[in-house]
């Protein structure tokens, strides 16, 4: 494949702003396509996101295992398509590195796993190794042998660090992230304790489950059931009852225990500050909580940590079914996606405040553009969405968008030849037209205001 055939500059004038919260002062964005966005003819089937500005797409490979290609949200192709992942996930870049192991000739014999990093570099690894997970703040899992459940940690350079640490190789969640200093481990016959960067094991591993430190708090369960609160020392300060379905993190100081039928929010000296039908977990100072549906269209409030109810929120925007299951859900990015098929809802990005920061696009003009189904935002500010473009019933575009929260719509990925046909000067041409040309076009630009 001649991969020049990537680059297709999309001119589009840029959307107007649109009010759609309640003061007169505030405005959301909405994604839009500039002269800049980029086309890229390739499966976005499973495109959900972008880490380290980094996403992969499949190109071919086995029945079993794809072959994966990555491309930077610049436009720069990162590494061809001859790589395989190496863990049961797909492959996610995280600290400036993953792993992917190396298509083999010999279908009885698996190519050798390498480090792929962001600025291009490869590293080949141990030949022996059977697998190695993504790294998650620095480090990763190696499982050495087939069948093995002995495993151990690798930095970022391939080296085997904490050698006194014994992971069990037959977790598929063995690899966990750093949080207030300690990092969750399943050590090697089951237990879970708690490490610090340094490797060294600040609790010991004896809980059946452990949750990721919040705030200097970490749910555990231990042998018998029981779910603990525990500081980073590990003493209790909250043990929830049996039976109970789902907890929180501690966020804002305070969290959440799913109590019956009821959601139940407490502080960290164990008071219960108040219960709801359902809600969310606090992010920024708020949460989303949920009363019966008698009160009209408005089923889903806003809640702050003292528990004052401070917006009532349409079903249209946040409805209740979502905060049902805990949802919106916020990233580092300090944004939640919501995506919302109630009749006149929508995809938006919003803020803790339930602002909307950005809201996707739909217009039914003579060029007919959507902009919607928002996947989460990534630690660094990308999101992807689905688009469609149609400019009449014979050429079309469905395919998914690499956005910046900004909105900015930075690349389109796609497999849909039918939009690129002959228009006539100055708009999309065949892609036999493509090969004969060099491989570059540029679409016409697409008035979408």
């Amino acid at each position: 494949m001649n991969y020049r055939k990537f680059f297709a500059c999309f001119g589009m004038s840029i959307i107007s702003l649109l009010s759609l919260v309640p003061s007169a002062e505030a405005k959301t964005k909405t994604p839009y396509l500039t002269p800049k966005t980029l086309y890229l003819e390739a499966d976005a089937s499973l495109l959900d996101n972008v880490n380290d500005s980094v996403f992969w797409v499949p190109r071919g490979g086995s029945l079993f295992n794809k072959n994966y290609e990555f491309w930077k949200v610049d436009g720069t192709k990162l590494f061809d398509a001859k790589w395989e992942k190496t863990d049961a996930g797909a492959p996610v870049f995280n600290s400036g590195v993953v792993a992917m192991r190396r298509p083999s000739d010999n279908i009885m014999r698996k190519g050798p796993i390498c480090l792929l990093y962001t600025d291009g570099r490869i590293k080949d690894l141990n030949v022996k190794w059977e697998r190695v997970t993504n790294f998650m703040d620095g480090v990763a899992v190696v499982v050495p042998n087939f069948g093995s459940a002995e495993a151990f940690y690798i930095d970022t350079t391939g080296k085997r660090i904490y050698p006194n640490i014994k992971v069990d190789g037959n977790s598929f969640n063995f690899i966990r992230p750093l949080r207030d200093g300690l990092r969750a481990y399943k050590a090697y016959r089951g237990e879970w304790g708690y490490i610090d960067a340094n490797g060294v094991v600040k609790l010991s591993p004896k809980y059946k489950d452990a949750r990721d430190f919040s705030e200097g708090y970490a749910w555990v369960t231990t042998e018998d059931g029981t779910r603990l609160l525990i500081d980073k020392t590990g003493k209790s300060v909250f043990q929830a009852s049996s039976g109970t379905a789902r907890t929180s993190d501690v966020v804002n100081g305070i969290f959440y225990v799913d109590e019956g039928p009821s959601t139940c929010y407490y502080d960290v000296k164990g008071n219960k500050l108040g219960c709801f039908e359902a809600g969310n977990q606090f992010y920024g100072g708020y949460a989303f909580v949920y009363r019966p549906e008698d009160f009209g269209d408005v089923n889903t409030l806003l809640i702050d940590s003292a528990m004052n109810i401070v917006r009532e929120l349409s079903w249209t925007l946040v409805d209740g079914s979502q905060v049902s299951e805990k949802k919106p859900i916020f990233t580092s990015s300090g944004l939640a996606n919501v995506n919302n098929h109630n009749i006149g809802g929508n995809s938006y990005l919003l803020l803790p405040n339930a602002e909307i920061d950005l809201i996707g696009f739909e217009n039914n003009r003579d060029v007919v553009v959507s902009i919607n189904e928002f996947k989460p935002v990534s630690d660094c500010g990308y999101f992807i969405a689905n688009i469609s473009i149609e400019l009449d019933a014979w050429s079309r575009l469905n395919g998914r968008a690499v956005i910046k929260t900004t909105g900015e719509v930075v690349m389109i990925v796609s497999e849909d030849k039918g939009f690129v046909r002959s228009y006539g000067p100055g708009y999309p041409v065949r892609q036999s037209d493509l090969d004969a040309n060099g491989g570059s076009f540029t679409i016409k630009a697409i008035d979408i205001k």
